[in-house]
């Protein structure tokens, strides 16, 4: 029986700027991305967020992951939902490979103090057995790269507050 939806990973960062500045900075997926081991190869940004699309690539070992997202629900200032539909690939041959489980990742800015508090979850929709099981193998790598990711926009927004 397959479950609807798993919250894969689900993390928080305190970022000292207000939800906007955080969100704004979100809005692009170029920035979102900067720095990550997910490499932003194409974007069409729109300015609302809602229908910006873009594509990632990773490769680690043999396995090449391309990932096509569009950013599906956009709320100002409170929330930006971005849809994944991932497709791995081994030893870099192209093709059909095999496309995985759609993700969502919801990112969610909450005013807290003087400054925001940043939550990001990956949701898996409808996984498979076996993509569940392979997810226990990653082990903590998934909490990792998007704690990272929050650190990175933290100190992006931070950096760019402290300038104005």
């Amino acid at each position: 029986m397959m479950t609807d939806v798993i919250t894969r990973v689900d993390e928080s960062i305190y970022i000292d700027a207000m939800p906007h500045a955080v969100y704004t900075y979100c809005l692009d997926p170029r920035r979102l991305f900067a720095g990550d081991p997910k490499a932003v190869v194409e974007s069409d940004v729109k300015n609302d967020g809602v229908g910006t699309t873009f594509s990632l690539k990773m490769a680690s070992g043999p396995i090449e992951e391309d990932d096509v997202l569009e950013y599906v629900d956009v709320v100002p200032d409170k929330r930006i939902e971005i849809a994944m539909q991932p497709t791995m690939h081994v030893l870099r041959r192209h093709g059909a490979g095999h496309v995985t489980a759609p993700y969502s990742l919801v990112h969610v800015f909450e005013r807290e103090g003087g400054g925001t508090q940043m939550t990001l979850k990956v949701q898996v929709h409808h996984p498979p057995l076996y993509e569940r099981m392979m997810d226990r193998l990653e082990g903590k790598g998934p909490e990792r790269m998007v704690q990272a990711r929050l650190e990175r926009v933290k100190h992006a927004v931070e950096g760019m507050t402290a300038a104005a």
